[in-house]
C-alpha cells in the first residue's frame, strides 16, 4: 500500500512543486533539464524562422517594386535617347542644331 501511495500524484503536490523531490526526478534531473533546454531552443528557432520568413516577404516585395521602377526608368531613358525625341527637344528649346542629312565620310 505504501508503494501505491508513493506513485500517486496529487494536485497539492503538483501545485506546491513537492513532486520534484521524488526519487524519479532526483535521478533524472539532468535528462529533464536537457529536455527543457531543447524545448526552449526549438521554440526560439521557430520564432527566428518566422521572423526570417517575414523579412524575406518584405524584401521580395521591395525587389518587385525596384524591378518595376527600373523597367519604367529604362523605357523612359530609351524613349528620351531616340533621335526623333532628341530632335523634338532641340526644336522645343529653339536650338539651331539639327540632324545632318549628308552621310559621314571616311578620312584615310
Amino acid at each position: 500500500m505504501n508503494k501505491e501511495k508513493r506513485h500517486r500524484l496529487s494536485l497539492k503536490e503538483i501545485l506546491s512543486g513537492s513532486f520534484f523531490t521524488r526519487e524519479f526526478f532526483r535521478r533524472q534531473y539532468k535528462l529533464l533539464a536537457l529536455i527543457a533546454f531543447l524545448i526552449f531552443v526549438y521554440i526560439y528557432n521557430g520564432f527566428l524562422w518566422q521572423g526570417q520568413q517575414r523579412q524575406i516577404r518584405v524584401l521580395s516585395e521591395e525587389i518587385k517594386e525596384a524591378r518595376y521602377e527600373m523597367l519604367e526608368l529604362s523605357s523612359k531613358y530609351t524613349q528620351m535617347t531616340r533621335p526623333s525625341a532628341i530632335n523634338q527637344q532641340l526644336k522645343e528649346k529653339g536650338s539651331n542644331i539639327h540632324e545632318s542629312v549628308t552621310p559621314p565620310t571616311l578620312i584615310k
